[in-house]
């Protein structure tokens, strides 16, 4: 009866021991679909991006007085430009996970 009592000790002082490593884990997981979710979020933010853009430019009209820096802060700028670097990240993951080494 002594053992399962120490043994159960064990098992909680165990788990909170290893806590920063289950952390890790956790952290090795989500990384493992960080590469999935850069391509999922990016490819659509930069497609829409593009496409408001060129409605914008070819369709409503570019207006003569709008300044160039709002038009590099406009959301259509913003979504191609957060799209592009989750796309570029999401392939550098990508190369880096599948390079020969």
């Amino acid at each position: 009866m002594d053992k399962k009592a120490i043994k159960q000790d064990n098992t909680v002082i165990m788990s909170d021991k290893y806590l920063s490593e289950s952390g890790a884990q956790g952290g090795k997981i989500i990384a493992e679909k960080l590469e999935l979710g850069c391509f999922i979020f990016g490819i659509p933010l930069f497609s829409i991006g593009i496409f408001s853009l060129i409605y914008m430019l070819f369709v409503t009209g570019f207006t003569d007085n709008w300044p160039v820096l709002l038009f590099l802060f406009s959301p259509q700028s913003l979504a191609i430009i957060i799209g592009l670097l989750l796309i570029i990240g999401g392939y550098s993951i990508h190369r880096t996970k599948y390079s020969k080494n």
